[in-house]
């Protein structure tokens, strides 16, 4: 099972670092989020947080649940594409491209280590974003959907 989560919530920071457009566009996104996966009958929940990283230039994501977790960098390049590169605490890295100039819509497809997956981000408030997948593996298509929740500060 592949828990994907590309973004996450605002926390009140004493200063944020200088960030340039688009990735100003996810200051609001920074911070802890509850975020629940759901694929067929299977569920997981696990806990997002995100903070900004190398001068605000980047976003850090550290996903943590019973049992496992990953960890995912988000950066967006002068042309308007976005890159994510998600680390599993299997060893395993999966380097995503996404499209998309507005921050809260993004959709991403994976290019190593294959073109296996297929990720739209969609923020719909400053406290819920949903991701919404599809991974084939073999005869095998998994559709999935992660809905985060901010926590409480």
């Amino acid at each position: 099972m592949r828990v994907l989560a590309l973004l996450a919530a605002l926390v009140v920071v004493a200063a944020l670092p200088a960030t340039g457009a688009p990735m100003a566009g996810l200051h609001d996104l920074v911070g802890t989020w509850k975020c629940t996966y759901r694929a067929g009958a299977a569920r997981l929940t696990y806990d997002a947080t995100w903070t900004y990283d190398l001068d605000g230039h980047t976003l850090r994501q550290v996903d943590s649940w019973a049992g496992g977790g990953a960890e995912e960098l988000l950066a967006s390049d002068a042309h308007g594409g976005w890159k994510a590169v998600v680390f599993d605490d299997h060893g395993d890295t999966t380097v995503m491209l996404g499209t998309g100039r507005d921050p809260k819509h993004i959709a991403y497809h994976s290019v190593y280590p294959d073109a296996s997956i297929a990720e739209t981000f969609d923020q719909s408030s400053t406290m819920k974003y949903a991701l919404h997948a599809t991974v084939r593996s073999g005869a095998t298509t998994t559709v999935s959907v992660d809905t985060c929740l901010r926590s409480a500060r």
